[in-house]
């Protein structure tokens, strides 16, 4: 890539580096190194792995922070679902990436372009690359910008989901077959700055609590309670 076009596409993805170097080896693939002097050019292959380590990281650290009481599993599926070979991939697609990989002939004859294993690794390069041109204050901006509305966008699905799943109205229809009154739901807490505001809501039936329940919407959080008393009231099924 000239100059021009690695202007185009640092724009592209929002990040200027200041040694350009480290842009040109996060989009040079191993084929493209193999075919030429080995000793002087760069692949991305370590910054690969490091990119892989930094977005792991700052995933971890964006669900653990957002999502107080999201569990292990939980944490670890999201994470995954954003930096999967599949989720970065779609990611390349957004930025372009194919068209800008060096490969070698091989590689290139073969689909290298256009192969997810190819774009992914490129993605994460690139991040490495962020991280050795601007350290970790710079890939934090990087990841709020590309990453954090990914992860927004699957815990909001997420919370839908639960709401789909209307738990508030299977408690509702559960009391009233037992010839019981509705229950009532209060938020009993809020917690967070404003942009990041998490809820606690409790449900009570007949002056009593019989679940809670958290999330960043008072809805969602009311439908948690619900759940978590359905869960309470209804006896296991063996």
């Amino acid at each position: 890539m000239n100059h021009k076009e690695l202007k185009i596409f640092q724009k592209q993805i929002g990040y200027k580096f200041k040694k350009r170097s480290w842009l040109e080896a996060a989009l040079t693939h191993p084929s493209f190194r193999h075919e030429g002097d080995a000793d002087t050019l760069m692949d991305n292959q370590r910054l690969e792995f490091l990119g892989d380590a930094v977005v792991g990281l700052l995933s971890a650290e964006y669900l653990y922070a957002i999502r107080p009481k999201l569990d292990e599993g939980s944490m670890t599926k999201f994470r995954s679902m954003v930096t999967s070979r599949t989720g970065l991939a779609a990611l390349a697609l957004e930025w372009e990436i194919g068209p800008r990989l060096r490969l070698g002939k091989g590689e290139a004859q073969s689909g290298g372009a256009e192969r997810d294993s190819n774009l992914a690794d490129a993605v994460e390069a690139v991040i490495g690359a962020v991280f050795q041109d601007g350290g970790m204050k710079a890939c934090r901006k990087f990841f709020s910008r590309h990453f954090e509305p990914r992860l927004a966008a699957l815990l909001e699905e997420k919370d839908l989901q639960v709401i789909k799943d209307n738990p508030k109205g299977s408690l509702q229809e559960h009391l009233q077959q037992n010839g019981k009154e509705a229950p009532e739901y209060r938020i009993v807490s809020e917690e967070g700055p404003a942009h990041e505001r998490i809820f606690h809501a409790a449900v009570f039936f007949d002056g009593e609590e019989i679940g809670r329940g958290m999330a960043p919407s008072k809805r969602v959080a009311e439908a948690r309670a619900a759940a978590a008393a359905l869960a309470r009231l209804q006896p296991p099924i063996h």
